[in-house]
């Protein structure tokens, strides 16, 4: 009573072959998942620091637009951009030419609670 093996009945997979796939593919699956995470924080502390750079460019605007000529010394403060309250530090240093001085602007992680993180650093001069 041996029947004989045809071709549809031996056409599909074992339970260990599926097993196998399924583990592959989960493992496959994993990579592409913790590839896309890196990539959103990537892309999360890019838009950070952008938005860093810009607040410290729009500080050494205002210190070279400011009609009096700036004094030598550290000065902090905050500004709003992008709905993030950020924090500066600038600091005014003499140099050779007594008509230039030295502004270096740093702008700290906002959500830093010890302020040691400088996000953005632009240094510029100034003029009398």
């Amino acid at each position: 009573m041996n029947r004989p093996s045809s071709p549809a009945a031996s056409a599909g997979f074992t339970l260990v072959e599926v097993l196998v796939a399924v583990a592959v593919l989960a493992m496959a699956l994993g990579a592409v998942i913790s590839g896309m995470s890196r990539y959103a924080a990537n892309a999360g502390y890019l838009r950070q620091k952008t938005v860093a750079l810009w607040v410290a460019h729009n500080r050494l605007t205002e210190i070279a637009l400011e009609p009096n000529w700036p004094d030598t010394g550290k000065s902090d403060g905050r500004m709003e951009m992008a709905g993030i309250e950020w924090q500066w530090r600038s600091t005014v240093q003499a140099t050779q030419d007594e008509n230039l001085r030295r502004v270096d602007v740093e702008v700290l992680a906002p959500d830093d609670p010890k302020n040691k993180g400088v996000l953005a650093s632009v240094s510029s001069f100034v003029t009398k």
